[in-house]
């Protein structure tokens, strides 16, 4: 190409933010900030749904809806609705939003056992026989708004757990709810066809007849700890290992239903020590974290 030549290009020559802005007959603001929009947009759209999902009455709504989509699916299937472990069944067409409900008392239903009947329970668990005076705690029963909840059967929820594993982690909030759920399902069983061994941390209800099991694994942080002791767990320096889900995790694999709870341990208001460990190539270190609201104290040491 010679010296005099004009130089062309197969592109339109570019435009100036003047030039649009002329061209659109758009006022530099709205412009700049119809710009400003789309790249927050661009850059925050992910957390700006989470965060307006939190006020949206659809997402508020949705365990009832999912709860009356899986309804309309088991009657599409099976044409009736069931709730499971229970003998009666809810009219065509009724939906029902279970976790909406308040207790209401009930002397002609309750207790669905009675303490003396039952031979797995705890000697701390026996209310009546250690000299409770009041047996009303034992007379409320849970009340959906929308509905009535049919009775508890045990040899269903035995048919339900026909070859399964059903195991509840946790400290003595879910222990107890396992002995009642134990006291419920023994009842309908003879006694040459169940049993109930306790080895250190985990205890086993074996309904021989279903080959099922209803289990408790005694795991008060879920972590490991110094309460780790089912029996002797009453300790005031107490102490938690970060990272070590797996101590206690491997005695719960292979189960089929796991019901955990925690919470109850982490919220005392004691102070608790955080054990953080980790290996250099010649010394184990342990570090333990103390903490109990703002306050914090550290200490280390060294094992050789």
């Amino acid at each position: 190409m010679g010296v005099g030549e004009n130089k062309t290009s197969n592109f339109p020559p570019s435009l100036s933010y003047a030039s649009i802005v002329r061209k659109t007959k758009i006022s530099p603001f709205l412009f700049t900030l119809l710009i400003f929009l789309v790249l927050f947009a661009y850059l925050y759209g992910e957390d700006l749904q989470q965060f307006v999902s939190h006020f949206s009455p659809v997402d508020a709504m949705r365990p009832a809806l999912q709860l009356s989509q899986s309804s309309a699916i088991n009657k599409s299937e099976k044409g009736k609705v069931r709730l499971p472990f229970v003998i009666d069944e809810l009219d065509d067409g009724e939906s029902c939003y279970l976790f909406s409900g308040k207790w209401v008392r009930d002397a002609v239903t309750r207790p669905l056992y009675h303490e003396a009947d039952c031979p797995f329970i705890q000697p701390q668990l026996t209310c009546l026989e250690r000299g409770r005076p009041d047996k009303d705690y034992q007379f409320w029963r849970w009340q959906p708004f929308e509905c009535d909840l049919p009775s508890f059967n045990a040899t269903m929820m035995l048919e339900a757990l026909r070859g399964k594993r059903m195991l509840y982690v946790g400290d003595s909030l879910n222990r107890g709810q396992f002995t009642s759920m134990v006291c419920l399902l023994q009842s309908v069983i003879p006694p040459n066809a169940k049993s109930f061994v306790t080895n250190g941390s985990l205890t086993v209800f074996t309904a021989m007849d279903y080959n099922a099991t209803v289990e408790f694994y005694w795991a008060p942080f879920l972590l490991e700890s110094n309460s780790d002791d089912a029996i002797v767990h009453r300790i005031s320096d107490r102490m938690v290992r970060r990272d070590s889900i797996n101590t206690h995790g491997d005695h719960w694999k292979g189960r089929d239903i796991v019901v955990f709870n925690t919470y109850l341990w982490w919220m005392t208001g004691l102070k608790m020590k955080i054990l953080y460990l980790y290996y250099t190539s010649l010394l184990f270190i342990a570090r333990t974290h103390t903490q109990k609201g703002r306050s914090r104290m550290k200490n280390e040491s060294i094992i050789v």
